[in-house]
């Protein structure tokens, strides 16, 4: 078996876990938050940068914490956190900082009893801890995957499609 295969196949074995209603609460939080901001580390920062991109593209409010262009945050906004593990001590800091200034706290896991689960308003749990990939691979992989099922699920409720998400995307590059 090739390692291509091998991956697809940790890739498929995420599919039976992980059914549609689960990603409905975070869709509607996105929904109605008047601001996103959106925080990972490492590689799950990566992933959680494309997922901000797209949120751009459908025509939220959103910004990446710690770029210098983040506005102050409001009573009402949503914070997204992108975590294999849960326990990144400076997103742990920056859930608590968000929270205190009422800041909804949505969490993307594998670890539903983690520090930033427990401060979470919404954990959604992958099962993704058990590969032969390196190092939280099979989690950053299915993250990107549920964050884009997550992105057509808005784009339906939205009545979005490519051209008019197309209208949003960057011109000056």
């Amino acid at each position: 078996m090739s390692y291509f295969s091998t991956i697809l196949d940790e890739l498929l074995s995420q599919k039976d876990a992980l059914d549609d209603a689960l990603f409905q609460p975070l869709i509607t939080l996105i929904d109605r938050a008047p601001h996103i901001f959106l925080a990972g580390a490492g590689r799950s920062g990566l992933i959680i940068n494309a997922f901000t991109n797209r949120l751009m593209h459908l025509g939220y409010s959103v910004s990446a914490v710690g770029e210098i262009s983040s506005p102050h945050s409001r009573p009402g906004d949503l914070m997204i956190i992108g975590s294999g593990s849960g326990e990144t001590q400076r997103l742990i800091h920056q859930a608590q900082l968000a929270s205190a200034n009422g800041v909804q706290i949505a969490l993307m896991t594998m670890n539903a009893d983690s520090t930033l689960a427990n401060l979470a308003d919404c954990v959604l749990t992958l099962p993704a801890s058990d590969s032969c990939q390196p190092m939280g691979t099979l989690f950053e992989q299915t993250s990107l995957l549920a964050w884009d099922s997550i992105v057509l699920a808005l784009m339906a409720l939205r009545g979005e499609n490519n051209a008019s998400m197309k209208q949003r995307h960057a011109d000056i590059e």
